[in-house]
């Protein structure tokens, strides 16, 4: 339900300025500047008209504590509430759960709250969920190694999923509990919190402690991405099939002058570069309805251990156009931040115009140009980009 908006609101907001920190980019890495003894700097996600953020700094007046509230309208209570209660330890940011590291510097939260957030109960929508992996993982360039998030919800369907997101985006679970208040109120409680607690509904909590992240397969990053693609290595007996994909394309062959053929393929499956053993090679297949839609080869851990270098990426000409080579690319680099890769290189030949502007959209930027590859002839651009969480889209 949307929340009315409220009369005086910006002359409201002003009488709370003390509290107000207006340009949070600002304070990034200063924080405990605004409370130089502080033990802990504390971070709410979505404090809502602020019953917990109150209770919970007053509770503890030797920690900072940072509120982060999209709704204004809901915020100036949670501020005036604060201002009425005489705290100094308090403070709070107008914006949006996916920019703390605008706001916050690397290491600097030690304890993070996320208290009754929307569910987004539609499948599709479940990416918007401040518990799903990729929020989980945004929020670790600022919590401190061995900090905590503390999360609680009404919503049984919403905690259960949580619960398999947060050791994907490495936290280790703990205090795990589906009835928080079965013997008794525990902690300080929102206001929606109370208002189900009295209507017997059970409160659900955890606590996720930031661990080392998990090193998932590069293959198994990108299935868990694209599910609607059959993604397995190339073998001997798809080549036929591989083969009517790659002559969709004559005019990027045209480039180099090597049109291919069975053979080709076949060495390309295992050639490598210098210095490189087999098991670091894949060359897969995007299958759908049987037919390969297109191919990918990558080396991992090529030239350095945590690069990801891509040898060859082809769509079916037919697909082209249609985002469809943009997506894939998007999941690899996600699914390379899964596998511990902290960037992703690759060549593009010289002459192809339309494939470097293809890679610059993604990010990508020129390392050095004009130089030819071991076992290429034809002049190449080598570029590359960061492997971040938020490739994941």
């Amino acid at each position: 339900m949307r929340m009315r908006k409220k009369k005086n609101l910006e002359t409201r907001m002003e009488a709370c300025a003390a509290l107000w920190v207006k340009d949070p980019a600002e304070m990034r890495g200063r924080w405990r500047e605004k409370k130089q003894d502080a033990r802990l700097l504390r971070l709410e996600l979505g404090c809502g008209k602020g019953r917990f953020t109150a209770e919970t700094a007053a509770a503890s007046p030797e920690d900072l504590y940072v509120a982060v509230e999209r709704v204004p309208d809901a915020m100036v209570i949670a501020m005036e509430r604060c201002r009425n209660l005489g705290l100094t330890n308090v403070f709070f940011i107008d914006g949006d759960a996916a920019e703390l590291d605008r706001y916050f510097a690397p290491d600097e939260v030690d304890l993070l709250y996320i208290n009754f957030c929307d569910p987004w109960p539609s499948v599709k929508h479940a990416r918007r969920r401040l518990t799903a992996e990729p929020f989980l993982r945004g929020y670790r360039k600022v919590l401190r190694d061995g900090g905590c998030i503390e999360f609680k919800t009404d919503n049984h369907d919403l905690f259960e999923w949580s619960l398999f997101q947060f050791p994907k985006a490495g936290y280790a679970l703990s205090e795990v509990t589906r009835d928080l208040h079965a013997n008794g109120v525990q902690g300080v409680m929102t206001d929606y919190e109370e208002k189900f607690h009295a209507l017997g509904t059970p409160i659900n909590r955890c606590v996720g402690t930031k661990v080392a992240l998990p090193d998932v397969p590069i293959l198994e990053g990108l299935a868990r991405r694209l599910p609607e693609w059959d993604i397995r290595p190339v073998e001997e007996t798809d080549l036929e099939s591989v083969l009517a994909l790659l002559l969709t394309a004559p005019d990027y062959f045209a480039l180099d002058g090597k049109q291919p053929d069975l053979n080709s393929i076949r060495a390309d499956l295992t050639a490598l570069p210098p210095r490189c053993a087999p098991e670091q090679k894949r060359y897969v297949g995007f299958w759908r309805d049987g037919k390969p839609e297109a191919v990918l080869d990558w080396v991992e851990g090529y030239p350095r251990e945590q690069t990801l270098w891509i040898g060859f990426f082809l769509v079916d000409r037919a697909l082209r156009d249609q985002g469809l080579g943009k997506r894939l690319m998007s999941a690899l680099l996600g699914a390379a931040y899964d596998g511990g890769m902290d960037s992703i290189r690759l060549a593009c030949l010289e002459g192809n115009e339309t494939g470097h502007r293809f890679w610059e959209a993604l990010g990508f930027r020129d390392l050095r140009k004009g130089e030819a590859l071991s076992g290429q002839t034809s002049p190449m651009w080598v570029m590359e980009r960061l492997s971040t969480p938020d490739s994941a889209q």
